[in-house]
């Protein structure tokens, strides 16, 4: 797996560098070349200057937050094909939680804090390489962190 993700640039947006560490440590183990953006004024910036290959974002952040960045990313036809995957703090019990797919964003997927950084490994392998996602991922809750929803083609 890591020869074929060799190349491919995932973009992290968070406002938690504890996060962004973590993830760029996961995913780049994994061979991805990792970017990361504490807000989603600077992801933007980078995403003009250079497409990722997928964007993995946090909801709540100051200034542009993760929908308002997956909004401009999707309405933008340059850059509407990129896999975007949005995560919050919000438990899997919330409001935000269960009516992810009904708030209107054109997210791939989603992943409630606390989560488990090798399932968001697994989510992003399956949206950037097309490696199947095992039955789990696709719970709404899981033992292993929060709630995990992949939209289906």
């Amino acid at each position: 797996m890591r020869l074929r993700a060799q190349g491919r640039k995932i973009l992290v947006v968070d406002d938690a560098v504890e996060i962004l560490d973590l993830m760029a440590l996961v995913l780049e183990k994994r061979g991805y070349e990792v970017w990361c953006s504490e807000n989603g004024r600077d992801a933007w910036e980078k995403i003009q200057a250079s497409t990722p290959d997928l964007i993995l974002a946090d909801i709540l952040m100051p200034g542009m937050d993760g929908l308002e960045l997956c909004d401009l990313v999707k309405s933008d036809s340059r850059f509407s094909a990129i896999p975007f995957i949005l995560m919050t703090s919000a438990t899997a019990d919330s409001d935000i939680s269960d009516g992810f797919w009904r708030i209107g964003t054109r997210a791939d997927g989603f992943f409630s804090k606390p989560f488990n950084p090798l399932e968001v490994a697994a989510m992003v392998d399956h949206l950037v390489l097309g490696i199947a996602l095992p039955k789990e991922i696709f719970d709404i809750s899981n033992p292993g962190g929060g709630a995990a929803r992949v939209r289906k083609a």
